[in-house]
């Protein structure tokens, strides 16, 4: 008797995915309720040797590690050797005076002021007490605890903050206290030197191409910022142990649970190592770096969590872990999302202009508020080279709205003659912009 060939909406998904974005190579796990739905990879994890990609295939982590670090912080709450509402200074030898007020807590939560990065040469290395200096000698973005913005430098600062309490590098107290303990059998710091089994290549896209990621110094691959290889399989280990409460007391989970709040008493939708989002009751980070992309997705509620790691830097992870948790759940596919009326025409007006100063390169300063000099510069750089390359500005259109952290945040959507953007952006009671995150959809009506 003839086989018959069935439909598989998984391989189907991912496979549209990888075909639409060029990407060489997909990891994916899913739990339930503690269980392993499904593990598997596909496609390629390194082009020039042709290996194929499986479910222990290891990844750059990029930001989605913070979930680890933040544990690893609340292993030595419970130890007795780390207060979160004590200042940095009290544990850490360099720190400067002016974090005095910068609490662990605050590094935690992305309140904290530090810069977004540590400002340093990515082909240089450095000492920890060198990479400390060049963070230190940053201005703070804002007084510590009155603003929400996303911080590596932050979390660079609590690897050394783990290192300095522990007296070993911050990669050894995760392997044992987090990595072994969970049968994260693969889990390790990154190392391009060392013989590491079912290590993939990472890939980034130059002029319509794929290309090999560039070199960076060691120093830029070891920090606890998401520095580690992880495998889909070891992260459904992590996902496990948050599923069922597993590695720390009740009271480390509930803390690491709980939404930042500021100094005025709002709160900000991330707590530590996930951003929150009430839209859809889920919880998400992400990470990129150096050619890969990762994108953890979970479900409180119905304790369902998706992680995909994927080496090609034009995948929408986004697209592909929601996908695959409404293949779970037809309960969780998102609609299609559409333009809101704007009762305030001249924002969306305004924020033409913004994104027309960023185009040109003719940002102007004093449009934002709390930021240091050099984030600025960093930032309108960076977005300036993304939309530069897309030419005529054709519409803006405003997709969400609403209060909250210390900021009036919107979603808008410019749609350029070479592709589509979305404007994420937090602006004060007196219009400056607090936030701004800018970043590529295909789909104008894409879900939000």
């Amino acid at each position: 008797m003839p086989q018959v060939a069935h439909a598989d909406p998984v391989d189907d998904l991912v496979q549209a995915e990888m075909a639409a974005s060029n990407t060489p190579g997909v990891a994916i796990s899913i739990m339930q309720e503690g269980r392993l739905l499904r593990a598997q990879g596909f496609g390629q994890a390194d082009i020039e040797l042709g290996v194929p990609v499986h479910s222990d295939t290891l990844f750059k982590a990029g930001a989605t590690g913070m979930q680890l670090t933040a544990a690893a912080i609340m292993l030595l709450v419970e130890d007795g050797k780390l207060s979160l509402d004590a200042p940095v200074t009290q544990y850490l030898k360099g720190a400067p005076q002016k974090w005095h007020k910068v609490t662990i807590r605050q590094l935690l939560d992305h309140t904290s002021g530090l810069p977004a990065t540590p400002n340093g040469d990515f082909r240089t290395d450095y000492t920890t007490d060198q990479l400390l200096a060049i963070i230190a000698a940053e201005d703070l973005n804002f007084p510590a605890g009155s603003r929400w913005r996303f911080s590596y430098a932050g979390y660079i600062v609590l690897g050394f903050v783990i290192e300095e309490i522990t007296g070993e590098h911050w990669t050894k107290f995760f392997q044992q206290r987090l990595f072994d303990p969970l049968g994260m059998h693969s889990a390790r710091g990154i190392d391009e030197l060392a013989i590491i089994p079912n290590r993939s290549s990472g890939y980034e896209v130059r002029e319509g191409k794929l290309r090999n990621a560039e070199w960076i110094s060691q120093t830029a691959n070891s920090t606890a910022d998401g520095s580690m290889y992880l495998s889909v399989l070891d992260y459904a280990a992590w996902a496990h142990a948050v599923s069922q409460r597993q590695l720390l007391l009740p009271g480390s989970w509930k803390e690491l649970t709980q939404p930042a709040k500021l100094n005025d008493g709002s709160t900000c939708a991330y707590s530590p190592g996930w951003f929150l989002a009430p839209a859809t009751r889920s919880w998400w980070h992400s990470g990129s770096w150096q050619g890969f992309q990762t994108y953890a997705l979970r479900y409180p509620d119905k304790d369902l969590t998706v992680a995909v790691f994927v080496n090609g830097e034009g995948a929408d992870v986004q697209h592909l872990a929601r996908g695959l948790a409404a293949l779970v759940d037809p309960a969780l596919a998102r609609d299609r999302s559409a333009p809101m009326p704007e009762a305030d025409p001249a924002a969306t007006a305004r924020v033409r202009v913004l994104l027309e100063a960023i185009a040109s390169g003719q940002s102007n300063y004093a449009d934002y508020a709390d930021f240091a000099q050099l984030d600025f510069d960093e930032l309108t750089a960076l977005y300036g080279g993304m939309v530069s390359e897309l030419g005529g500005l054709e519409e803006v259109a405003l997709f969400d709205k609403r209060k909250g952290c210390a900021e009036t945040a919107s979603r808008y959507r410019a749609r350029y003659k070479g592709g589509i953007m979305e404007v994420r952006i937090g602006l004060t009671d007196t219009g400056k912009v607090s936030n701004l995150e800018i970043l590529p959809v295909r789909d104008w009506n894409e879900p939000l």
